[in-house]
């Protein structure tokens, strides 16, 4: 206890830093509001491929606050993933990457996010949900040897059945408390390392008590992005912000929905993976760019406060990332294919540069 509210008081913290060092704490908020909505719908939900979207549409339709609580669960997946883009964002703009293992913990928190969403997409097992599934894990078949046998794994059979939705909830249910073990490490790391800050300056002795001024910041980020949320929750009550309307029929494996898409957040990657004709193409152009980012701690680049060139292609980042998102939702078309093709180039022309 001693530990943990050193940590919270007395941890000393550069003077200079703003409201964009708040992300993380709003981060371990918004996953704490994950964890406890996901485990009381756990508890009304059936992995049983013949009543899990019964069970889901009983959540919401008869189920007391049943509603409430997917709305909860399904919005704040949106808002996790807008607060930790915008936290990457701060740590590439202050140059919080040259810390390995800070930048280590990070990603892997990043990835395994990333993976809990998409198993969680799968769960409501409707149409998109489905197919999803099917075109996600079938790229692993293109894997040479063992691809066929790691898809096979994955499925627990030969085609998405049954097993394959009793896996993803399990796993659903297991990522977030192995992502608290990391996040645990992470906090540690960046105790021990200490926090970077606006100015790119060494500041240690510079530093004040964390619970004088910083905790009345993480305040007024939480009570903001309290107001974020309810913004979501009374505009997007009728679920079509968080679900595609080919999720409100249930999973038909004879019935191909024309348009195959994943949610938002991973429609960057989504727009490079299909506008490679191969599959295997795909996969490599997806390690490249996911490589770029996790190896930019080797980048000896400087502070972005005070070089203009930095601040270009942090912008530039921005900018290939919102078309890349925006493409994804396009008809695999041209010239939809040519221009995902194109600025996926140039996304890891940038983070290589950066």
């Amino acid at each position: 206890m001693k530990k943990i509210f050193n940590s919270l008081i007395f941890i000393s913290t550069p003077l200079n830093i703003s409201l964009m060092w708040n992300f993380g704490s709003m981060l371990g908020l918004s996953m704490t509001v994950q964890v406890i909505s996901g485990f009381f719908l756990s508890m009304h939900y059936n992995s049983d491929m013949e009543l899990a979207f019964n069970s889901y549409i009983f959540m919401s339709k008869i189920f007391f606050n049943g509603l409430i609580l997917q709305m909860v669960h399904a919005h704040f997946s949106s808002i996790i993933f807008i607060i930790m883009y915008i936290h990457i964002l701060k740590s590439l703009m202050n140059k919080s990457f040259n810390k390995m293992f800070m930048w280590f913990s990070g990603n892997i928190m990043l990835f395994m996010i990333m993976g809990s969403a998409f198993l969680g997409y799968v769960l409501p097992w409707g149409q998109m949900s489905f197919w999803g599934a099917t075109v996600i894990t079938n790229i692993l078949s293109s894997i040479p040897f063992v691809g066929l046998k790691i898809t096979n794994w994955v499925w627990g059979g030969f085609s998405v059945d049954n097993p394959t939705l009793n896996r993803f909830f399990s796993l659903h249910f297991l990522l977030p408390f192995l992502i608290l073990i990391i996040s645990v490490v992470h906090l540690n790391i960046l105790h021990e390392k200490g926090s970077s800050n606006q100015m790119g300056m060494y500041s240690s002795m510079d530093k004040i008590f964390f619970g004088k001024v910083f905790m009345f910041k993480d305040f007024i980020s939480l009570f903001l992005l309290m107001l974020l949320y309810f913004f979501f929750f009374f505009f997007f009550i009728d679920h079509h912000y968080s679900m595609a309307k080919e999720n409100f029929f249930p999973a038909d494996p004879l019935n191909t929905p024309i348009h195959i898409k994943p949610e938002w957040y991973f429609m960057f990657a989504y727009s490079l993976l299909r506008s490679i004709p191969s599959k295997i193409g795909g996969i490599i152009s997806l390690m490249i760019l996911f490589v770029l980012f996790f190896s930019l701690f080797l980048n000896k680049s400087f502070h972005s406060k005070f070089f203009f060139l930095k601040k270009i292609k942090i912008l530039l980042l921005i900018i290939f990332f919102i078309i890349m998102t925006n493409l994804g939702y396009k008809l695999i078309e041209y010239p939809f294919t040519e221009l995902s093709l194109f600025f996926g180039l140039v996304l890891m022309m940038n983070i290589f540069f950066l």
